[in-house]
C-alpha cells in the first residue's frame, strides 16, 4: 500500500472539466437565445471551476477556440478537435503514461448547483472508481483511480461505466448526491438554479429576466417576456 493509500490520507487529484463551446446547452434553446445559452454556459464553468479549483490541478477540456481569460481562474487548457470520450480518455491515457502521478476526477462543466462538500464528499469516497450518476442514466462525476478505467459518455452512461468497472474487476463505488446529479440541460433545470445555486449562474438568469413562478411547482418563468440584452461581460 502506497503511504497516500493510507486511511484518512488525501490523495493527489487532477481534475478535468469537458465544455462544449460550440451550440452550448442547445435542449435550452426554447427559453433562451444563443447568446443567452452561451453566457449561461460559461458562467456555469465559470461555477464549477471556482469550487473544484482548491483540490489540486485543474483542466478544461474544449474544442479549439477558449481562452483563459473567459475562466476565471488560472487552469490549464486542453484544446483539440476531439470528442467527448475520446478527449477524456487521451487524457487519461498520457496520464497513465506518466506514471499515473495523481487520480483523476472528472466534473461536467454544467453543474451548477456543485459545492465544496460535494466534492469533498466524492475524494472521500473508497474504491477505485466512483461514479455520481446523473438524471436520466447519466454519469456527472467520475473519480478514478485506476489506469484502466475508460469513460463511454453519451446516452445512458451510468449502467456503462458500471458494466466496465466491474468487468475490469475494479472496486466500484457510488456517490449520490442531489447536487452533483443536477446538472443543467433542459429549461425546467433552470428553477434547480435559482433554487439551490450558490455561483453566479442564479443571477445570470436573474439579470436574463427570469424569477421564479410564485404559485404551483418550482419554474421559472420571464418577467414581461423580457428580451436580455447581451451587455453582461464574462
Amino acid at each position: 500500500m502506497r503511504a497516500d493509500d493510507a486511511p484518512g490520507v488525501q490523495r493527489p487529484v487532477h481534475i478535468i472539466v469537458p465544455f462544449k463551446q460550440s451550440d452550448a446547452k442547445s435542449r435550452l434553446a426554447p427559453v433562451l437565445t444563443p447568446e443567452e445559452r452561451r453566457l449561461l454556459a460559461f458562467t456555469m464553468l465559470r461555477d464549477v471551476l471556482a469550487v473544484v479549483s482548491s483540490y489540486g490541478e485543474v483542466t478544461v477540456l474544449s474544442k479549439p477556440g477558449l481562452k483563459k481569460e473567459e475562466l476565471g481562474v488560472d487552469v490549464a487548457i486542453s484544446q483539440s478537435n476531439l470528442e467527448l470520450n475520446e478527449a477524456i480518455n487521451a487524457f487519461i491515457d498520457s496520464h497513465a503514461k506518466h506514471g499515473w502521478p495523481s487520480d483523476i476526477l472528472i466534473v461536467m462543466a454544467d453543474l451548477a448547483l456543485l459545492t465544496r462538500d460535494v466534492v469533498e464528499g466524492i475524494l472521500d469516497c473508497d474504491g477505485d472508481v466512483v461514479l455520481c450518476p446523473g438524471r436520466g442514466g447519466g454519469t456527472n462525476m467520475v473519480l478514478t483511480r485506476s489506469p484502466r478505467f475508460r469513460t463511454c459518455y453519451r446516452g445512458l452512461s451510468f449502467p456503462k461505466h458500471c458494466a466496465q468497472a466491474k468487468r475490469l474487476g475494479l472496486r466500484l463505488n457510488i456517490f449520490e448526491s442531489f447536487r452533483a446529479g443536477c446538472d443543467i440541460d433542459e429549461p425546467g433545470d433552470l428553477a434547480e438554479v435559482v433554487l439551490h445555486g450558490r455561483g453566479d449562474a442564479p443571477l445570470m438568469l436573474k439579470k436574463m429576466g427570469f424569477e421564479l413562478a410564485k404559485e404551483g411547482k418550482a419554474e421559472l418563468k420571464r418577467v414581461a417576456n423580457r428580451e436580455f440584452k447581451s451587455s453582461c461581460k464574462l
